[in-house]
């Protein structure tokens, strides 16, 4: 599997929001590795825009010196937040300038490049241009913003050359989740497609147009190619074959437009396989409103991590928020998350298993296994199925789910056991059966929680 998450716009430090998305990733790829499967995992930072430039002005710097200091923050986050990824993508090295301008080629090769002129809202935030119907109270639907007024003769892609494509591959195949994301690609789909831009004018920080001295490549063409940079593209075609056509992109429901219509278009036209699967995720708000830089509500990470840990920051918001739904914060929620899966659940049952081992665990045989071993076991087999079942469909929070039930379900084993009271009676062959099945059940739910607590489930399996 090739797995991606957003490159993550550099104009400022990393908030929650770009750790979740990069956290369902991993966790998503630490589970297909447990399975014996091959991940390639990249991450990144879009480096390129007009609002960098501005922003590295106003800081009285270079646009390098600043998309320096902000990718440093994202690639020291990750270790912290115990993030694995491969390859970490920067849209300001040299692979991906090669990478880019051999997309761009193909581009022109195929005849879908034309010049034109583009009249509209332009939003320097989020790189994106929008018809009037698209403004909310005049301003950017994503940032509530003013957009700038722009004209600007541009290389235009031929987007409507694809609509019928587009059309069966969002409408008809698996290529777009979960349903609202494909019903949105639908609706837009169904007004009809229109050529877009692939470069702007009068903006220095970008790679430059070959052809056209002045302009660089559109950031939505340009950062779309980090997702060929992260396996080689076109340097290790090797490489490439080996991951690309398994590629699974995670991507931000903002940004749903550009990678479910915008990126196959530019694919298919550059003679490229498209993705298996785009799945958009959904937005963590705070008190109702998207945690956003822009908005202020941003909460930091690593002040998270600090309090709590690694593993109940990566825990509650994959366990908490339906992955491909909004899910609101509170701090009450983190606490109680915490502390009920966590600390009294999971944490219980390792310490009472280990501990009621190293009191009364002995050589003695085991008696045959009774109605209890075989309910604990058939609860075992229902998680196989139902946490495979749930990562299949990237419901990370269904996977979370049943395993704190399997947790619930062995420490009702133990209290249903009370292998104390068999050590009274002196039944060392029934002790034997139940404590050799808790340790198991302990194992079972430390190995299916590896992928979402990397730190408490490796120090599980130790203790076990």
């Amino acid at each position: 599997m090739y797995l991606t998450t957003p490159i993550f716009y550099a104009n400022d430090l990393p908030h929650i929001g770009h750790a979740y998305a990069t956290l369902a990733a991993d966790t998503i790829a630490r589970y297909h590795r447990l399975q014996g499967q091959e991940v390639f995992l990249v991450t990144g930072t879009d480096e390129h825009g007009i609002n960098i430039e501005r922003i590295a002005t106003r800081q009285n710097i270079t646009p390098q010196q600043h998309v320096d200091r902000i990718a440093a923050t994202f690639q020291d986050l990750w270790p912290i937040l115990d993030v694995t990824p491969n390859r970490f993508v920067r849209t300001t090295e040299p692979a991906h300038t090669r990478s880019a301008l051999e997309l761009w080629r193909r581009l022109q090769a195929s005849g879908d490049l034309y010049r034109g002129t583009y009249e509209g809202a332009y939003c320097p935030r989020c790189e994106a241009y929008y018809q009037s119907n698209e403004l909310t109270h005049g301003g950017c639907p994503i940032h509530g913003l003013p957009c700038e007024d722009v004209r600007e003769e541009n290389w235009f892609f031929r987007l409507s050359r694809y609509q019928q494509t587009l059309e069966h591959l969002v409408g008809e195949t698996d290529f777009v989740q979960p349903a609202t994301a494909r019903n949105e690609l639908l609706g837009v789909l169904r007004e009809g497609l229109r050529d877009f831009s692939t470069t702007r004018a009068n903006v220095r920080w970008g790679i430059p147009v070959p052809e056209s001295p002045g302009e660089v490549i559109y950031v939505w063409v340009e950062a779309l190619a980090s997702y060929l940079t992260g396996i080689g593209f076109p340097d290790d075609q090797t490489h490439f074959a080996r991951y690309w056509p398994s590629a699974v992109h995670l991507i931000g429901k903002e940004i749903l437009r550009f990678h479910g219509l915008y990126w196959p278009a530019l694919l298919l036209s550059a003679g490229l396989p498209v993705p298996t699967r785009i799945f958009a995720h959904g937005w963590l708000t705070r008190e109702g409103r998207k945690i956003s830089k822009s908005t202020g509500n941003g909460i930091d990470p690593l002040q998270l991590v600090e309090h709590y840990g690694a593993d109940a920051v990566r825990y509650y918001f994959l366990r908490t928020v339906p992955f491909g739904q909004d899910g609101d914060y509170t701090a009450a929620s983190f606490l109680g998350t915490y502390n009920a899966d966590l600390a009294n659940d999971f944490g219980n049952l390792v310490q009472r298993a280990t501990t009621l081992f190293a009191r009364y665990g002995s050589a003695q045989p085991a008696s045959a296994p009774s109605r209890p071993e075989y309910l604990l076991r058939q609860a075992a087999d229902q998680l196989t199925a139902a946490v495979s079942e749930a990562f299949d469909r990237f419901a990370l929070h269904e996977a979370a789910r049943s395993i704190s039930a399997f947790v619930r379900e062995a420490n009702r084993y133990i209290d249903t056991t009370a292998p104390w009271d068999l050590v009274k009676r002196n039944d060392g062959a029934r002790v034997a059966c139940v404590l050799s099945h808790l340790l198991e059940a302990a194992r079972v739910a430390a190995w299916y929680y590896t992928p979402f607590l990397p730190r408490a489930a490796t120090e599980a399996h130790r203790r076990i």
